[in-house]
C-alpha cells in the first residue's frame, strides 16, 4: 500500500544516491591526489588549475583588498607591484575601485614611464644591481655580456686571492657565465638558457632575493663545477684591475669548467624568466629554497605568468598542486553542482510524472 501511494520511492532513492556519488567521487579523488596516491597515474596537468586558484583567491582577497594593495604600491613607488595586483583583479573578474584605476592609468603614461625607467636602467647596467624592473633589466643586460662577469670576477676574485670573505655564488656564476658565453657562440645559441640563468641568479644574489638554503645549495653545485683553489692560483698571476687580462686568463680557465651539474638549474631559472620576465624572476627566487621549489615555481609561472608572485603572496602557496584541495573543489563544484542536481532532479520528476500518468484510474 505504501509503495502504491508513493510510486517514486525507488526513483527518489536513485536520485539521492546519484547526487552523493557525484559529490563523493571527486572528493575521494582529490584526497588521493593530494596524498600522492595517484602519482605516476594522474599527471598534474590532468586537473585544470585555474578554477582552484580562483577559488583560493576568492577566499583570501577581494576587489577592495586589491585596490588597497595597488594604492599602497603606488604610494611606495612600486609600479610593478601595482600592475601585478591589477592583473590579479582582472584574473579574478573583479573591478578595482575607480579612483585606484585612475591612479594606475596615470602612471602608465609615456612621460611617467620614461621618467621612472631611464635612470634605473643605467644604474643597474653600471652597478649590476637593481631594485625595480628597469634596474634589474640594466643589471641583467650588462651581465649577459662578459662585462658583468669580468667585473664580478675582478671584485670577488681579489677577495679570494687576499684571503678575505668572498661570494662563492657570484664568483662561481661569473666563471660559469664566461664558459656559457663561449658555449653559446660555439653552439649557435644552444647554451643561451644557461647564460641567462647565470645572469638572473647573480642579480638576485646581489638584490638579496636568493634564500640562504638555495644559495648554499648553489654554492655547493658551483664548487663541483669550478675548482676554487685552482682558480685562486690562476687569479694570483693576473692583474685583476686589468679587465682585458682578467677576461683572457679566466676565459681559458673556464673552458675546463664542468657544466653538467649546474646546467639543469640554470635552465630552470631561464624557463622562469621566459614566463614572467627578468625582474619577476629575480623577485620570485625569494620563495625558492631548493631545486624542487624552483621547478614548482617555474611550472606555476607557466600558468600564471607575471601574476605568479602576487598569487603566492596572497595565498602563501607555491605550487599548482597546493591549490587543488577538497575545499577548493567544493567551491568550484558549487558553480556547476546546482545545475547538475537540477538536471538530475528534472529527470527524476519526469520519470515520476510518467509513472503517475501511466497508472490506471481507480473506479
Amino acid at each position: 500500500m505504501w509503495r502504491e501511494r508513493l510510486p517514486g520511492v525507488s526513483e527518489m532513492r536513485f536520485f539521492f544516491d546519484a547526487v552523493i556519488f557525484i559529490l563523493l567521487v571527486p572528493v575521494l579523488f582529490v584526497l588521493a591526489y593530494q596524498n600522492g596516491l595517484l602519482d605516476g597515474i594522474v599527471p598534474d596537468d590532468a586537473i585544470p588549475a585555474d578554477p582552484f586558484i580562483r577559488a583560493e583567491l576568492a577566499q583570501t582577497t577581494s576587489a577592495s583588498d586589491l585596490s588597497r594593495r595597488i594604492d599602497k604600491a603606488l604610494d611606495a613607488g612600486s609600479f610593478d607591484d601595482a600592475t601585478m595586483y591589477a592583473e590579479i583583479a582582472d584574473y579574478m573578474g573583479v573591478a578595482i575601485e575607480p579612483g585606484t584605476a585612475a591612479r594606475l592609468q596615470s602612471e602608465k603614461s609615456l612621460t611617467r614611464t620614461v621618467s621612472r625607467n631611464t635612470g634605473s636602467f643605467f644604474e643597474g647596467f653600471i652597478t649590476g644591481q637593481g631594485s625595480d624592473t628597469a634596474g634589474f633589466m640594466g643589471a641583467i643586460t650588462s651581465d649577459l655580456t662578459v662585462v658583468g662577469d669580468v667585473r664580478d670576477i675582478g671584485q670577488e676574485g681579489t677577495k679570494l686571492v687576499q684571503g678575505q670573505d668572498y661570494s662563492k655564488l657570484v664568483l662561481g656564476l661569473s666563471v660559469v657565465g664566461l664558459a656559457a658565453t663561449t658555449a653559446t657562440v660555439a653552439t649557435g645559441g644552444g647554451a643561451l638558457p644557461a647564460r641567462i640563468g647565470v645572469s638572473l641568479l647573480k642579480v638576485a644574489e646581489k638584490a638579496g632575493t636568493v634564500t640562504v638554503r638555495f644559495g648554499r645549495d648553489m654554492a655547493r653545485i658551483l664548487g663541483e663545477a669550478v675548482n676554487f683553489e685552482k682558480l685562486k692560483g690562476v687569479l694570483k698571476d693576473v692583474n685583476l684591475a686589468d679587465t682585458s687580462a682578467t677576461r683572457h686568463a679566466v676565459a681559458d680557465y673556464a673552458n675546463g669548467v664542468s657544466m653538467a651539474r649546474v646546467t639543469p638549474v640554470l635552465s630552470d631559472v631561464a624557463a622562469l624568466e621566459k614566463s614572467v620576465g627578468p625582474a619577476e624572476s629575480v623577485r620570485l627566487l625569494k620563495y625558492v629554497d631548493s631545486e624542487a621549489d624552483l621547478a614548482r615555481i617555474t611550472k606555476m609561472s607557466g600558468k600564471l605568468g607575471t601574476k605568479t608572485r602576487g598569487v603566492v603572496e596572497i595565498t602563501g602557496k607555491t605550487s599548482l598542486r597546493a591549490f587543488k584541495t577538497v575545499a577548493n573543489l567544493v567551491l568550484w563544484a558549487m558553480g556547476w553542482g546546482w545545475a547538475l542536481a537540477a538536471a538530475i532532479g528534472a529527470g527524476f520528476l519526469g520519470t515520476l510524472g510518467r509513472r503517475f500518468r501511466g497508472r490506471p484510474a481507480r473506479a
